[in-house]
């Protein structure tokens, strides 16, 4: 079901902003929603989107900017309906094919965008995530930021800001969106959500106060693949031999989303080792449940886990780049070995 602002938590500062606009009749006509990934920008921009050519709550209106009877869509009429499901003519999502966002879909959104309405009274475009952009589609762009038509509102979704050049930057009206406090999002899954409150403590502080994050977790599979991991650094902790190295690469798995989200749970294991090597209470820890393995674990890797860090982090940085994703995982292995104290 269609989100209303009045139902998204967090991000109170950019929701003032567009509920404001909204109201105004003074509509920016782009925007780019930056922050982590998974925190409701795509979520926010489907509501702005409704709420535009929302036909119960007058919509706003365009260039002669009349203001709106409201500052949130109203979720039920037809257009907010369209818009939910995905089949409004006038709001385009414009989305990854393959690695990048090709020009020609830059082309086609640029003439678009001159068009009017076909049933509505705003087009948007929603592009994310916007940083896989290549500098020459960012470019193509560049007109319709600059002269947009007094009907249309370009939305770049992106979790990686640095990657969109100064010049789109500098056309857009830059919204920040972050994370939730972590009490906050387990109390709102546990009430919006039915989830039992242990659970919802857990998915929250497991997806780190991430809205869409903690509902797309499914807690037995990220539990499966814990313990996969944690059986890995421990065999790497021992010292000897490392031939199960070329075995332990199975548990990372073989696409490219897959590998990035364990190397982002690993991540989480290694900070909670170095949480607990500074004499942290378990409390402070992400993987509270799992206290006691990495105790263990970080008494054998305390002198390197900084290290250890930085190197999960280059090979996530890596990751995004044409390279033999085996050979990848497999060097990462052998560097955290390394990092094993001596027996």
């Amino acid at each position: 079901m269609l989100a209303r602002f009045d139902d998204i938590a967090g991000h109170d500062r950019s929701l003032r902003v567009l509920r404001r606009s909204l109201t105004s009749g003074r509509m920016h006509h782009s925007f780019v929603f930056h922050g982590p990934d998974a925190v409701g920008k795509r979520t926010v921009a489907m509501t702005l989107a409704a709420a535009l050519n929302c036909t119960r709550t007058g919509g706003l209106g365009d260039a002669a900017g009349a203001p709106h009877v409201s500052d949130d869509a109203c979720g039920l009429c037809n257009s907010c309906q369209k818009v939910d499901k995905g089949i409004h003519p006038d709001v385009v999502y414009l989305t990854l094919e393959r690695t990048v966002i090709p020009i020609d879909a830059i082309r086609q959104l640029r003439q678009e965008a001159a068009y009017r309405p076909y049933e509505g009274r705003w087009r948007v475009f929603i592009i994310d995530p916007a940083d896989r952009l290549s500098a020459d589609a960012q470019n193509a762009l560049l007109k319709t930021l600059e002269e947009p038509s007094s009907c249309s509102c370009i939305i770049l979704i992106t979790s990686r800001l640095m990657h969109l050049l100064p010049t789109t930057r500098s056309r857009c009206q830059m919204l920040p969106f972050g994370s939730l406090p972590v009490e906050l999002l387990a109390a709102r899954l546990a009430q919006r959500h039915d989830m039992a409150a242990p659970d919802a403590a857990r998915a929250a502080r497991l997806a780190g106060g991430r809205y869409g994050a903690a509902l797309s977790l499914d807690l037995p599979a990220h539990d499966a693949t814990r313990a996969e991991l944690l059986e890995v650094l421990g065999r790497l902790s021992e010292p000897g031999p490392r031939a199960h190295v070329l075995e332990d690469v199975e548990a990372f798995g073989e696409d490219a989303e897959e590998i990035a989200s364990r190397l982002t749970l690993l991540a989480g294991l290694v900070r909670d080792m170095m949480v607990l090597s500074a004499g942290a209470p378990a409390s402070a820890l992400i993987h509270q449940d799992s206290a006691g393995d990495l105790a263990r674990l970080a008494d054998r890797f305390t002198t390197r886990l900084d290290a250890i860090q930085d190197r999960v982090r280059l090979a996530a940085s890596d990751l995004e780049r044409n390279v033999n994703r085996k050979l990848l995982v497999e060097t990462l292995m052998f560097d955290i070995g390394s990092g094993a104290a001596p027996a």
